[in-house]
């Protein structure tokens, strides 16, 4: 037995046998500091053009201040605190960086990651980067063409509503007009929070496909679980889609709903895919570890 140990032990790498606890700690820490980092680095460089980046941010509600002021309400962005202004350019210089960095972050996640896996698969470090990266800003920009203008129009088109119909009520009043009209004043913090955290985590959203992937390969999912929770799935998804799309906006329920429903099928696909390969490997180095029984197998 012991023979056999020490025959078989030479063919794994270093990166293949198991790390003790102590080194997954310390390899986290490392890979979390690289993050953090880039995140830094790039957060200096989004604060430069902090002005094109407000402008970006603040296109939704704009565009909502557009629709609510043909109804006859003109809506303002205002701050209430001295430091309000500031810390919001801050917070989107930051939250910009997540995204600038994104290809940093996911490299040091495939990093960390990378040492369960086989040594062919850890060639596809970077198609993981490439996907990951492309998935998280498609979810950015899902959510701010089809989820951030309708949803801000429909709030204050409901508060212009209300306020167009009270103004009937009153009469011919300018007096009292004046003392109840409803003028949609947005605070910044309140504005710029909302909409940094639904970019984040419709970006967070759609690397469903590839979390379940890279579980897939880790051994912990498997394609026909995933297939059995999927009835499952599609009403959590429903569930998200109705609770993240503020508003009463039903094409942006189904267009959530839906395109989570594709990602989360097409990770099924890729889960069926990577337990094939899985299963090849696995033979091909039994067959590897021991030929004299593969070689006695084909002579019977």
């Amino acid at each position: 037995m012991s023979e056999l140990t020490d025959a078989t032990e030479p063919q794994l790498t270093a990166d293949e046998r198991r790390m003790p606890f102590l080194e997954h700690l310390a390899e986290l820490r490392d890979r979390l500091r690289n993050a953090v980092i880039a995140i830094v680095l790039a957060a200096i460089g989004c604060y430069l053009f902090r002005g094109w980046l407000f402008q970006v941010m603040a296109r939704p509600l704009l565009t909502a201040f557009k629709v609510a002021k043909e109804k006859g309400v003109a809506g303002q962005l205002i701050f209430t605190s001295p430091i309000e202004a500031f810390l919001v350019l801050l917070k989107t210089a930051l939250v910009s960086a997540i995204f600038v960095a994104s290809p940093v972050i996911f490299y040091q996640l495939w990093a960390f990651i990378a040492p369960g896996l086989y040594s062919h698969e850890k060639r596809w470090a970077l198609p993981f980067v490439m996907v990951s990266v492309l998935l998280f800003a498609g979810g950015g920009l899902f959510c701010y063409y089809f989820v951030l203008p309708p949803g801000y129009e429909f709030f204050l088109t409901a508060a212009t509503d209300a306020s167009v119909q009270l103004m009937k009520n009153i009469g011919t009043d300018i007096q009292i007009q004046d003392a109840v009209q409803i003028r949609p004043l947005i605070s910044m913090e309140e504005y710029f929070g909302l909409t940094l955290m639904l970019l984040l985590v419709f970006g967070v959203v759609f690397e469903l496909p590839l979390v379940l992937s890279v579980l897939a390969m880790l051994g912990i999912v498997s394609a026909k679980s995933l297939w059995r929770f999927n009835r499952y799935a599609i009403l959590i998804f429903a569930i998200a889609g109705a609770v993240l799309t503020p508003g009463d906006l039903v094409i942006g329920q189904l267009a959530m709903a839906g395109s989570l429903t594709v990602l989360y099928n097409l990770s099924i696909c890729i889960a069926w895919l990577v337990e094939r390969k899985r299963s090849a490997a696995d033979l091909e180095s039994a067959e590897q570890s021991d030929p004299t029984e593969h070689s006695l197998t084909r002579v019977e």
